[in-house]
C-alpha cells in the first residue's frame, strides 16, 4: 500500500475506493422505493411497517455518527470503513433471508450501521488527503458518483425483478459489499494529522464547541431538515406518492424514479461547481445552500400539495435542489480545525439521519392512522397531510436561516 502523492494517485488510492462504499450506501438506502409493492405482496406489509422497516436504516445510521466522529478521527477511515462494510453485508444477507417485519428491521438495521461510515470516512479521508480550496468541488463529485447507486435502484432494479426477486438481490450485495470491504482495507493508504494542543482536548470538549457554536446552529438545523426529507422521499415515499397520487404504472415510476435520481446526480455536480466557482466572487457554499433551499420549497409545495399529480417537472426540480444541504458539510468545515473534520460532519449528519429515520417512520404512521387497514392506494389527502408536515418545518428553519445569516453579517 504505498503513499499517493500526485492527484492521480489520491483519486485512484482514496476518492474511487470511497466512492465504490458510498455507491453501495446510496443503493440499499434507495432500494424500497421499487420493492415496497414486492414487500407488499411476499409479505403483506402495510404503509407504517414500511416505514418502520425502511427508516431503521436511518435511526442505526444517525446513531453511530457521534462514535463514528470519535473513531474516524482516532483510527482513520480506512480501518472504521472495512469494519462497518462488513457488518452492512451480514446486515444484507438477514435482510434477504427475512420472513417477518422484526427480521427485515434487524437486517436493514444493520446495514444502515454498516454504511454509516460510508459518507462521513470519505469526507474525512478527501479532508486530508485534498486541498481546503477544492473541497466543497470534490465532495458535490463524490456525492455525485455515489448517488449512481440511486439510479441502479430505480429502472435497473425493476428490470433486475423481471430476472430474480428481491432475496436474490440482496443475496448478491451482501457478496459485493463484502469484496468492496476487503478492497478498501486492501487500497487505501493512512495519513495521521496529530495537533498537540488538538488532541489534548477531551472528547467532550470537542463536542461542546461544535454543538454550542454559532455557525454550526445557523447551518445545521436547514441543511439537516432538508436532507432528511429528501433521503425519505427519495428513498421510499416517491414511489408510491407517484403510484398512488400520479397513477402511474409499476415500470412508469421505475423510469420517474431513474429520472429523478438522475438528475439528483446532476445537481449535486452542479452545485459543486456552482459553489467552486462563485467562490471567486466571495459566495460561500453556504449562500449556494440558500438560494437552492428557495428552489426546492417551490416544487416540493406542488408536491405535497398534488396540484399537478401527473406533471414530471416538480419532481425534476425538487430532484435537482434536493441534496443542497449537503453544501453545509463543507461550509462549516471552515469554522473548526482540520483534526476535528470527522466529528463535525457527523455532528451534522447526525441530525439529518435522524430526521430521515422520523420522517420515513412517521409519513407512513400518519398515513396509516388516517386510513386505518389499508396496505397501500393511499389517498391525496394523507400524502398532504405527512408531507406537509415536513414541508412546514423546512421553510420555518428556512427563515430562521435567513434571520440568522442576517444577524451574523452584521455582527
Amino acid at each position: 500500500m504505498k503513499t499517493p502523492k500526485t492527484t492521480l494517485e489520491k483519486i485512484i488510492f482514496v476518492f474511487i475506493p470511497f466512492s465504490i462504499g458510498y455507491f453501495l450506501s446510496y443503493l440499499y438506502r434507495s432500494t424500497n422505493a421499487v420493492l415496497a409493492p414486492y414487500l407488499n405482496q411476499d409479505l403483506g406489509i402495510n404503509a407504517e411497517e414500511l416505514g418502520l422497516i425502511t427508516s431503521v436504516y436511518f435511526l442505526t445510521f444517525a446513531l453511530f455518527q457521534l462514535p463514528l466522529g470519535i473513531l474516524l478521527d482516532k483510527f482513520g477511515a480506512r480501518k472504521v470503513q472495512t469494519i462497518l462494510l462488513i457488518i452492512a453485508s451480514i446486515g444484507a444477507a438477514i435482510f434477504a433471508l427475512g420472513n417477518d417485519v422484526l427480521e427485515l428491521t434487524i437486517g436493514r438495521g444493520l446495514i444502515g450501521l454498516g454504511v454509516s461510515g460510508a459518507l462521513m470516512g470519505a469526507f474525512k479521508a478527501i479532508s486530508i488527503w485534498f486541498p481546503k480550496e477544492k473541497l466543497s468541488l470534490l465532495i458535490s463529485i463524490f456525492l455525485g458518483v455515489g448517488a449512481m447507486g440511486a439510479v441502479a435502484a430505480s429502472t435497473p432494479l425493476e428490470l433486475a425483478m423481471n430476472i430474480t426477486n428481491w432475496r436474490v438481490i440482496y443475496l448478491c450485495l451482501s457478496v459485493i459489499t463484502l469484496v468492496v470491504a476487503l478492497s478498501i482495507f486492501l487500497i487505501v493508504p493512512e495519513k495521521t494529522i496529530f495537533d498537540v494542543e488538538i488532541e489534548s482536548d477531551s472528547i467532550l470538549k470537542v463536542l461542546k464547541q461544535i454543538y454550542t457554536s454559532y455557525a454550526f446552529w445557523r447551518i445545521c438545523p436547514i441543511a439537516s431538515i432538508v436532507g432528511g426529507t429528501s433521503m425519505s422521499l427519495q428513498g421510499l415515499w416517491a414511489g408510491p406518492w407517484l403510484s398512488d397520487v400520479g397513477g402511474f404504472k409499476q415500470i412508469e415510476v421505475a423510469n420517474i424514479l431513474f429520472m429523478f435520481t438522475i438528475c439528483m446526480t446532476i445537481g449535486i455536480v452542479t452545485m459543486g461547481i456552482v459553489s467552486d466557482y462563485v467562490r471567486k466572487f466571495n459566495m460561500t457554499p453556504i449562500g449556494v445552500m440558500g438560494y437552492a433551499i428557495f428552489l426546492l420549497i417551490v416544487p416540493l409545495t406542488i408536491i405535497t400539495l398534488g396540484i399537478m399529480p401527473k406533471a414530471i417537472w416538480p419532481w425534476i426540480l425538487f430532484s435537482l435542489t434536493s441534496f443542497c444541504g449537503t453544501l453545509g458539510y463543507a461550509g462549516l468545515s471552515a469554522h473548526f480545525p482540520l483534526s476535528y473534520a470527522g466529528r463535525v460532519s457527523t455532528a451534522v449528519n447526525l441530525i439529518t439521519f435522524l430526521i430521515a429515520f422520523i420522517s420515513q417512520y412517521a409519513i407512513g404512521g400518519i398515513m396509516q392512522y388516517l386510513e386505518p387497514g389499508k396496505t397501500s392506494a393511499y389517498s391525496i389527502e394523507s400524502y398532504q397531510a405527512s408531507f406537509g408536515l415536513f414541508l412546514i418545518l423546512i421553510i420555518i428553519c428556512f427563515i430562521s436561516f435567513i434571520l440568522m445569516s442576517i444577524f451574523d453579517k452584521k455582527k
